[in-house]
């Protein structure tokens, strides 16, 4: 399996303005679920994509924290 690093994905919501890292958070749940089950379901996933999306789920799983 594999998945992607959270910090590109946290980058673009510097455009939200008053938004609270709960709430960002919690957003992105579903988001990063759907990019595991994508990701184990393709497993002919280009290497370059897989990684990338492998290090955001991971980093996500870990702790979603803002800043």
């Amino acid at each position: 399996m594999r998945l992607m690093h959270i910090l590109p994905v946290l980058g673009m919501t510097s455009c939200l303005g008053n938004v609270s890292e709960p709430g960002i958070c919690a957003g992105l749940d579903r988001p990063v679920a759907e990019l595991r089950r994508g990701l184990e379901a393709h497993p002919e996933t280009p290497q370059a994509v897989g990684e990338a999306g492998t290090d955001v789920v991971l980093g996500f799983e870990a702790g979603c924290r803002i800043g």
